[in-house]
């Protein structure tokens, strides 16, 4: 039976969906170009939150597969695509926060 591995980010200042959408079809493209054995495979799209009066858009990771440490190690390269994103785009350190890693 797969696994399937879970992991939310969340961006505290409202970031523009575009962007969103721009970092997901990001993520996607360079975690396939690693070479995602195909067994696996990397599900990435757009979530929006809430929580005590704060909310805003984040991203959520799934990676499904038969091995927990190989799920690990995907779910590691996409997380630093979005934060060498977030380099790149100026944004800093407390705009976002990056949630456990849970498998199922």
């Amino acid at each position: 039976m797969p696994k399937i591995g879970c992991r939310e980010i969340y961006f505290v200042k409202a970031m523009q969906s575009r962007k969103i959408d721009f970092l997901i079809d990001r993520i996607k493209s360079v975690v396939k170009e690693t070479g995602i054995p195909p067994e696996y495979d990397i599900r990435v799209y757009k979530n929006v939150y809430a929580c005590c009066g704060v909310g805003g858009l984040g991203v959520v990771i799934e990676v499904v597969g038969p091995e927990e440490e190989k799920i690990r190690a995907i779910d590691l390269r996409a997380v630093s695509k979005i934060l060498e994103f977030c380099e790149k785009e100026g944004y800093e350190v407390g705009y976002h926060t990056v949630g456990p890693h849970d498998v199922v």
